[in-house]
């Protein structure tokens, strides 16, 4: 992560270290693999879900504070039961190589075996579809900026930095509509005199969220 132009991919083994985490033969090997101990109180939880999401968001924590890691998210594999198997962790301190990253994960083919999901929020599960729902979005975003202000370049960030979306998503889909609405739910503070409504060039562009 001290290289900008880093980023990693972490095949995280979920059902292969669920079932391993309480062998004391394997203490050193976790210690290694996070970093830390901290994985020690997993082995108390005896919820299977509770579990997954305690250890999922340990290394989650360990990407972002201990390698250092500004861009982290998470990619359950469901296998045909349903049930995940493994992580994909991606971390990387370079803006654009989220990007692409992002533009080839919305491209998966999702016809065979395993089923990708966004899975860094549990409660913000996103398949990429080739017809995503916005709505999952547009609530994301007003749970950040309901009632305050925000310019173009943050609402862009924020999208791609903490949601499954990608920067592509937003304006037409979202701001647009909005905007438009009767009675509006956004309003735009600082538009230039020639600008037309609905429309967002400019990130400097700064949004009122109305609701």
């Amino acid at each position: 992560m001290s290289n900008r132009s880093c980023e990693v991919f972490v095949n995280f083994m979920y059902e292969e270290i669920n079932r391993f985490i309480g062998h004391p033969d394997q203490a050193s090997n976790f210690d290694s693999f996070f970093g830390t101990e901290a994985w020690r109180e997993g082995i108390k939880l005896e919820d299977p879900r509770a579990r997954n999401r305690f250890l999922h968001n340990l290394y989650y924590q360990q990407l972002k504070i201990e390698a250092g890691s500004n861009y982290v998210r998470s990619f359950g594999m469901k296998n045909f039961k349903g049930v995940v198997d493994y992580y994909l962790f991606y971390a990387t301190n370079n803006r654009l190589s989220l990007q692409k990253m992002k533009e080839a994960m919305w491209k998966v083919d999702e016809s065979g075996e395993f089923i990708f999901s966004d899975a860094t929020d549990p409660n913000q599960l996103v398949l990429f579809e080739n017809k995503p729902n916005f709505e999952i979005l547009k609530n994301q975003i007003l749970e950040q900026f309901s009632g305050s202000e925000a310019t173009v370049a943050e609402i862009e960030e924020l999208i791609l930095a903490e949601t499954a979306y990608r920067e592509t998503h937003y304006k037409r889909q979202i701001l647009r509509p909005m905007e438009l609405s009767e009675p509006p739910g956004i309003q735009v503070v600082n538009a230039p005199p020639l600008r037309k409504p609905g429309t967002f060039p400019d990130k400097k562009l700064r949004i009122r969220f109305l609701a």
